[in-house]
C-alpha cells in the first residue's frame, strides 16, 4: 500500500494530545488499496488520547460506507462501517510495525494512518459478504440454480452407476473364488467376533 501524505500525523507536535485529525476514504483511496474493498466513502476521526511513557495513544472511529462483491452473486454488496479502535505508536530508530506498536522513525515523525485506518475497516466487515436472503442478483441466481440441477441430476446418475456397479461385483463375487483377506483384518474380526458372545 502506497503511503499518502494526506494521512499523516506529525508525533512531533508537542501539542499533539487531544488534537482530532478528520481523514476521507473515498473511491480514490481504495481504488490503490489492493484488497477487498472496491469502493466506499468513510469518514475517520483520529484523536490522540495520551502521550506517556514515550507512546502515542490514539482512538480511531470510522464510519461510512463501503462496497465490495457478494461472495454468492458476485453483484456489489454494500455494508454500512462503523467502528472504533485504539492504535499505540512510538518514536524509534527505524520504522515498523509489530502488530501491537507501530514504530516511527524519529527523524521523520509523521505517523501514516491510512494502513490502520483500512485494516480496522476490513476487520469489522462480516466474514460472509453475502446480500441479505431474497436481495442477490436475480439473474446470476437463475443461472446458479440451473447449474445447481444439472450438477444434481449428475451426481444422482453417477450414484445409480455406483450402486449398480456394487451390485454386479456382489454377484460376480457370489460366483468366483472369495479373495484372501488381510490377517489383520481377519485378527480385528475375531476380536470383534469374540466381543459378540
Amino acid at each position: 500500500m502506497e503511503k499518502r501524505d494526506d494521512f499523516n500525523i506529525d508525533l512531533l507536535d508537542s501539542n499533539i494530545t487531544g488534537k482530532a485529525f478528520e481523514f476521507h476514504v473515498n473511491d480514490a483511496v481504495f481504488a490503490e488499496i489492493d484488497g477487498l474493498i472496491d469502493r466506499g466513502n468513510i469518514k475517520s476521526i483520529v484523536k490522540c488520547t495520551s502521550t506517556s511513557q514515550g507512546l502515542f495513544r490514539f482512538n480511531i472511529h470510522s464510519e461510512g460506507v463501503v462496497t465490495t462483491q457478494c461472495n454468492r452473486c458476485l453483484a456489489d454488496l454494500e455494508l454500512r462501517i462503523d467502528t472504533t479502535n485504539e492504535l499505540t505508536a512510538k518514536l524509534g530508530d527505524d520504522d515498523s510495525d509489530d502488530g501491537s506498536i507501530i514504530t516511527v522513525n524519529h527523524e521523520n515523525g509523521f505517523l501514516n494512518v491510512l494502513q490502520p485506518i483500512y485494516e480496522f475497516i476490513a476487520l469489522s466487515m462480516p466474514i460472509s459478504l453475502v446480500h441479505e436472503p431474497g436481495m442477490c442478483d436475480k439473474a446470476m441466481m437463475e443461472e446458479l440454480s440451473k447449474h445447481q440441477a444439472t450438477r444434481s441430476s449428475r451426481e444422482d446418475a453417477k450414484d445409480n452407476e455406483m450402486t449398480n456397479d456394487e451390485i454386479t461385483d456382489d454377484d460376480d463375487a457370489d460366483d468366483s473364488e472369495q479373495k484372501p483377506v488381510d490377517p489383520r483384518w481377519e485378527a480385528l474380526k475375531k476380536l470383534v467376533d469374540n466381543n459378540k458372545n
